[in-house]
């Protein structure tokens, strides 16, 4: 079953570079960028959800830590109690739409993946870039920046966070993708173009969502 479709993928990226005067390198990207673009409306969804839960639960903070006091040597009561005040502010699990994501974004990323992979081994030149199945020094640091962009675009991320955290996945990005094939790292790219979009336009949302905010819960 896997195997099928991978294969059919890996037919389509052919086909599909057939169609682009046989550019294989072109096709990877096209692919890339129209997969993440059609999961976008669930992706942008799921990253609003979470930017949202996470401001409620920064403003409900100090309550939080009081009711951690409390409960300090009642476990079981603390959950309790802890469940309560989310559901009296309106805060879900946090797994909904995230989890949705996941679960249809995993599947279909790994089989491009693979079918990328498996059709590497004879594509040619593309750009710059001398041979698909070759790693590439530049490829890497242009996915790299997309990723840097992307994450600096990223409301959700506290200053805090920002120092902390915001590198270690720009330096394993490039990591990743100076080792992998080019091809791969055309994939990497595409998706990663999409994703500075994805934060742009979360952005924008949350701009717009603090100048018109929605009406208390009763």
């Amino acid at each position: 079953m896997w195997s099928m479709f991978v294969n059919g993928l890996s037919g389509l990226l052919t086909q599909l570079a057939q169609w682009l005067d046989g550019s294989y390198g072109l096709a990877i990207l096209i692919m890339a960028m129209v997969v993440r673009l059609l999961l976008l409306p669930i992706t942008l969804h799921a990253a609003e959800q979470a930017w949202h839960r996470q401001n409620a639960l920064q403003k409900l903070k100090p309550e939080l830590e009081r009711l951690r006091e409390r409960h300090a040597k009642d476990p079981a009561a603390y959950a309790s109690a802890l469940q309560g005040v989310y559901k009296q502010h309106g805060i879900g699990g946090g797994l909904g739409s995230g989890m949705l994501a996941a679960i249809v974004q995993a599947p279909l990323g790994a089989g491009i993946y693979a079918a990328v992979r498996q059709g590497v081994s004879g594509a040619g030149s593309f750009l710059w870039i001398g041979k698909l199945a070759r790693p590439d020094l530049w490829l890497a640091l242009l996915a790299t920046l997309l990723t840097c962009v992307a994450m600096w675009l990223q409301p959700s991320m506290s200053e805090q966070a920002r120092t902390l955290l915001h590198w270690l996945p720009v330096a394993l990005v490039f990591l990743v993708t100076w080792h992998l094939s080019a091809g791969l790292g055309l994939y990497w790219a595409g998706a990663g173009t999409v994703g500075v979009l994805q934060s742009a336009l979360l952005r924008r949302r949350i701009a717009r969502s603090r100048r018109h905010p929605a009406p208390p819960r009763r």
